[in-house]
């Protein structure tokens, strides 16, 4: 299943790390963590772990650098109800089959930071088309990997968050909507 949660504010607006962190740790709340929350960038990443440690999660919250990444990982699958929060490595290469792993939750569409000097490349190369074939085409290989994330034998099931509302509301997120398996 997958969840947009309505209220999500735009992630182009001030707030949206604040509201990102104040979402996850809900989702969190609610299924009782066994959760990855997946970020593209940093700082939601800080924000939302700060989040969770002002809540009182700080022996089940994990986030990308505190350990080595299999360690990570490896403390996923072992702990039930721990949460792990990672950018870009995290995407994909992450095998929590069953029940250790039941969330995935998204902060946005994965789409390649303005600041990426192989997205400005492309542009001066391609002009308009640099969205419809260099931007699109990564976001939503991105998208399917991290969606993947939850889905790891035919036994898994669990539910997928994304903290995007253009994946409803936008005429690309049906192109996101129809790239999921």
């Amino acid at each position: 299943e997958v969840v947009v949660p309505p209220t999500i504010c735009e992630p182009s607006a001030p707030g949206f790390a604040a509201d990102v962190a104040k979402h996850m740790l809900q989702v969190a709340t609610a299924t009782d963590g066994s959760m990855l929350g997946l970020f593209t960038s940093y700082r939601v990443l800080e924000a939302t772990h700060k989040k969770f440690i002002e809540a009182g999660w700080a022996d089940r919250v994990m986030r990308q650098n505190d350990q080595p990444r299999m360690q990570l990982i490896a403390r996923l699958k072992a702990e039930p109800g721990s949460v792990l929060l990672g950018t870009e490595s995290f995407w994909a290469g992450v095998d929590v089959p069953g029940d250790a792993l039941q969330v995935v939750c998204i902060d946005r569409l994965p789409f390649p930071s303005p600041e990426d000097p192989m997205l400005s490349a492309y542009e001066a190369l391609n002009g308009r088309q640099t969205f419809k074939k260099y931007s699109m085409p990564r976001a939503l290989v991105g998208f399917r990997q991290g969606f993947g994330r939850l889905i790891r034998s035919v036994n898994d099931r669990g539910v997928v968050v994304v903290m995007d509302r253009r994946l409803m509301e936008s005429n690309y997120g049906k192109i996101f909507q129809r790239a999921l398996p």
